[in-house]
């Protein structure tokens, strides 16, 4: 680890605790000869700039120097920006969207897309439109409050399924129970924590829900919950990472299934937990890698598996044009973004500066820089400076998804009040 990377980790923060304790007062050093004394408070000046620099929602007062370059199509933003349309056209008008201190109604959240969009078509000169786009909206930067920023992918797979066991397609893919229920505290006194508990009802009595463990090798749900179909446990797995997919039945018949809710239990990585048994190095681990892993030790599968207690359950998505994000709209590949619903606004405009997997190269990069959509979001994706980029069905969209943990930066946009009288819904 450098030297740089290091203070960014969440190690820095027991020395910023002490730090902010000293307040106005003197910090006094022992005497030291006088190379050490230079190293020390070399070292120390560094910390406090650490320290100070800004983390987490950051509010701008100065233009970035951005170039907002987008390296995709105008056609797909525009449908990724009509989809939060539909999104915020159906909440309620008294709902408001909060940015910081700003707050918006639905209706100026349609309009600040629309002038967003407007802005693109009629500004083609690169200098004018940054002026322009500062000029218009107000600009926040998300940036990761314990260590680097950190973007990934996920992908729509598509699985083989059968609505009977069948040789290896003997694990039920289930539907959300009945009895899970969704708790969110604050309901019940302003004096509890905003916090959700996911749980089943058992004789009047709310209790945990059943683990993936007992889900699959115990089978709680045998008999309680119809199966949308039956697969493999591995593809099972990493469907519930990607959230959506297609089933391949082996009638030739497909169908489309999306999130449908979830267990409550936390998601433990089994990336991580290979590389603590030193089975893939660090620098080697991609969902490809870990796959190739499990099919060379199928003995290992199971405890791997179930190592994980998260476990994701789905609904069929009769007649949509793609897997649906947390804001129940298609999302568009290369456009949807899915990030912590708890710190930012659904359905928001994003733009991301980072750099995406080159195709068949493992170790190749290319730049990233793109407006995106809020359209989603996912048990991993946690806290400021993280998103997860949704890259579509195929083997493209696979391999970016498998191979994308890259740095990068994001900046959060929407449209200063002023300016959207005027604008058409």
């Amino acid at each position: 680890m450098s030297l740089t990377s290091g203070l960014r980790s969440g190690l820095l923060y027991p020395f910023c605790a002490i730090l902010s304790g000293f307040g106005g007062s003197t910090v006094k050093f022992f005497l030291l000869p006088s190379h050490r004394t230079i190293s020390l408070l070399f070292l120390f000046s560094i910390l406090v700039a650490s320290c100070s620099a800004p983390r987490g929602w950051v509010v701008l007062e100065d233009p970035p120097e951005v170039e907002w370059e987008d390296d995709a199509s105008q056609q797909s933003l525009e449908r990724a920006v009509e989809q939060s349309i539909v999104y915020f056209n159906r909440l309620p008008t008294d709902r408001r969207i909060a940015y910081g201190k700003l707050h918006y109604t639905p209706e100026e959240m349609v309009r600040s897309l629309r002038l967003f969009l407007q802005l693109r078509k009629d500004v083609t000169d690169p200098e004018q439109f940054r002026e322009e786009l500062w000029k218009r909206f107000h600009i926040f930067e998300s940036v990761s409050e314990e260590s680097e920023n950190l973007f990934t992918g996920y992908y729509e797979p598509i699985i083989r399924g059968s609505l009977k066991p069948k040789g290896r397609l003997q694990t039920p893919l289930y539907n959300r129970p009945d009895n899970l229920v969704e708790i969110d505290l604050s309901d019940f006194g302003d004096n509890l924590p905003d916090q959700r508990l996911v749980g089943r009802v058992e004789q009047g009595r709310v209790l945990p829900f059943f683990s993936r463990e007992e889900i699959q090798e115990d089978k709680k749900l045998k008999g309680k919950v119809k199966p949308i179909a039956y697969v493999n446990e591995v593809d099972l797995f990493f469907l519930q990472i990607q959230g959506s997919g297609i089933v391949h039945m082996t009638d030739g018949k497909e169908i489309r299934v999306g999130y449908h809710g979830h267990n409550g239990h936390p998601y433990r990585s089994i990336g991580a937990k290979l590389i603590r048994q030193e089975a893939i190095p660090r620098e080697d681990v991609t969902m490809q890698t870990i796959r190739t892993y499990l099919d060379e030790n199928p003995d290992k599968v199971r405890s791997l598996l179930f190592s994980n207690p998260s476990y994701v359950f789905f609904r069929p998505l009769d007649g949509e044009e793609g897997p649906l994000g947390n804001i129940s709209v298609p999302l568009t590949p290369g456009r949807s973004l899915a990030l912590d619903r708890r710190l930012f606004p659904k359905g928001g405009l994003v733009y991301l500066s980072a750099t995406a997997p080159l195709f068949g190269d493992s170790d190749g990069s290319r730049t990233l820089n793109r407006f995106m959509l809020t359209q989603d979001t996912g048990g991993a994706i946690r806290g400021h400076g993280r998103g997860d980029v949704f890259w579509g069905k195929g083997l493209l969209a696979e391999w970016n998804a498998g191979h994308m943990k890259h740095p990068g930066r994001m900046w959060l946009i929407v449209a200063r009040k002023e300016y959207l009288s005027g604008v058409e819904e």
